[in-house]
């Protein structure tokens, strides 16, 4: 598995080789494969510290050249490399696909990889900690905690678009260059407000239009003028908006910062509508505690396994004959611009569109 990073790498065989340090406003990229050494540990291999464009581009035309569909994923708040490691080989399990990654400086450290005022080491590593911040409890020093480390992933985000935007450059390069497995891109949670900031670069836009899909999974961004970056995105195939209302984590998101609403828990009225556009609602679909992991959960039924494999691998959503409620359980509204996963409260089934 191949994984990209703008974290400072060490020259070392374990996760720990993808340090917490960066440097902000800086393009280095690193990359490195990695392979599991046992059930709970990862070994890295092949580790390039300052990868030149011309290695980068044999790496990743290495995987275009493979036997499957090409999956790139951007993580989100506050994911160890390890953990990151570990949602890639989910996605490979899942739905077959290969799976490259890249990791970002998200626990929530300065750039020089220590902990701010008033930060400790007890909540690092855990994605979904926002789903302990509500109202009651936001200005407790635990909770205050897991806030600060929050908005810094922000920064770091911020600050890391130069390097997300030149591995998003490689990777069209690569895919165009290769000419043979198309690729998809699949943003989660923070990773998304990641890629709103970058898109403001020059020519990103111009690297996603090699993207066949572009899946922005329960987006922790503002739902309030999403259109406008949305917009931006001109992928080859669709652009797919999952949310779910009952999203926890996205929840303590919206207090901790003040509550602007987020994309993943509701994207509102004022919607992006383009004949490539999709939002799917997975609203009582979900079968993760959180409502925040829904896409990678192992329990999901047939229909959500199927459309999330078709839109992971290149593929359309809904294809040839088939009509809305083929793939979606509920069917789309009379636009097809939305998607049900499950019977909304207080709607019956009947009245679910075609």
């Amino acid at each position: 598995m191949l994984v990209f990073t703008n974290r400072e790498l060490a020259r070392k065989t374990t996760p720990s080789a993808f340090t917490t340090r960066y440097r902000p406003a800086a393009e280095t990229l690193g990359f490195a494969q990695l392979s599991k050494s046992g059930c709970d540990s990862w070994q890295v291999g092949d580790l390039h510290v300052d990868a030149s464009e011309a290695d980068a581009i044999v790496a990743l035309m290495d995987i275009f050249a493979g036997s499957r569909p090409v999956l790139v994923y951007l993580h989100g708040n506050n994911n160890t490399p390890a953990s990151c490691f570990e949602r890639c080989a989910l996605f490979d399990a899942i739905f077959d696909v290969e799976v490259v990654g890249f990791s970002w400086p998200s626990e929530g450290c300065l750039p020089d990889g220590s902990l701010g005022v008033g930060t400790t080491l007890e909540s690092v590593g855990d994605q979904d900690n926002l789903a302990f911040v509500i109202p009651q409890n936001r200005t407790s020093g635990g909770i205050q905690d897991i806030v600060r480390r929050y908005h810094q992933s922000q920064v770091n985000a911020r600050n890391s678009i130069d390097a997300l935007a030149r591995f998003l450059r490689l990777v069209g390069a690569a895919c165009l260059d290769a000419g043979h497995q198309p690729y998809s891109l699949a943003v989660h949670s923070l990773g998304n407000f990641f890629l709103q900031n970058t898109l403001a670069i020059a020519g990103v836009d111009e690297s996603l239009g090699e993207a066949t899909n572009v899946a922005l999974l329960a987006p922790c961004a503002d739902a309030a003028g999403h259109r406008q970056w949305l917009g931006k995105i001109a992928c080859a195939g669709q652009v797919f908006v999952t949310f779910n209302t009952a999203d926890t984590v996205l929840a303590g998101a919206r207090i901790a910062d003040n509550g602007q609403p987020k994309l993943g828990a509701g994207p509102g009225t004022d919607l992006l509508e383009t004949p490539s556009t999709r939002y799917i609602d997975f609203t009582g679909s979900s079968t993760d505690l959180l409502g925040h992991n829904y896409f990678v959960n192992g329990a999901m039924t047939g229909q959500k396994k199927k459309v999330l494999k078709r839109i992971f691998s290149s593929q359309r959503d809904i294809q040839g004959r088939e009509i809305a409620r083929d793939i979606y359980p509920v069917g789309c509204d009379e636009r097809q611009l939305t998607c049900l996963m499950a019977v909304p409260r207080g709607m019956t089934e009947a009245d679910g569109g075609g």
